[in-house]
């Protein structure tokens, strides 16, 4: 089950001073339904306010624990997500593309990776990565849209970004900073 926590319960948004925007914060993969797993606990912490001990929950699911493809490709996302918290880029990055070879239609893995690109500004492929998660669709898409029309905006593409927030705020009309982004671009 991809994560559907609504906004308001996700923890530790990455402030993007690249643009001086707050971007919606980056999202644990996928839900291990493995309660007690290390699996689970890595989701939980990418979910969460981490420790960098995290990591090691997540490592371990990664070589021993039976995951499907699917749960594997999750589980490097959300330790991605960790690595990015804590500065490791480079690693962050390797989570982010290993999970995207394991499961291309894992919405949730490509607005991880655009976060990780928009820090290092690749501004171009964290574009395309969140293209690729609104083609996608599922409950991150109004993320994406959000995420892109905040990139778009900053990047000077007001008309894109003015059609990514009427879409996020279409799409989840009960998320206030949707809203306020699309309100605030209104012509």
């Amino acid at each position: 089950m991809i994560n559907s926590l609504p906004v308001s319960r996700t923890v530790g948004a990455i402030t993007l001073a690249v643009f001086g925007f707050a971007a919606q914060p980056m999202n644990a993969a996928e839900s291990i339904l493995f309660n007690g797993s290390p699996a689970y606990d890595c989701y939980r912490a990418a979910l969460n306010d981490p420790h960098p001990n995290d990591i090691d929950n997540c490592t371990l699911a990664i070589e021993r624990q039976q995951l499907s493809v699917v749960e594997l490709a999750a589980t490097y996302s959300n330790r991605g997500v960790l690595y990015s918290r804590f500065g490791d880029i480079r690693e962050s990055m390797e989570d982010h593309n290993r999970a995207a070879e394991l499961a291309p239609a894992l919405a949730n893995i490509f607005v991880n990776r655009a976060n990780v690109f928009t820090k290092m500004r690749q501004f171009e492929s964290a574009l395309d990565d969140l293209d690729r998660a609104v083609s996608l669709g599922g409950d991150v898409a109004p993320i994406a849209y959000y995420n892109r029309a905040l990139l778009h905006q900053s990047l000077g593409n007001d008309e894109a970004a003015r059609a990514d927030a009427q879409t996020a705020a279409k799409l989840a009309p009960e998320t206030v900073q949707y809203q306020l982004l699309r309100d605030s671009l209104a012509p």
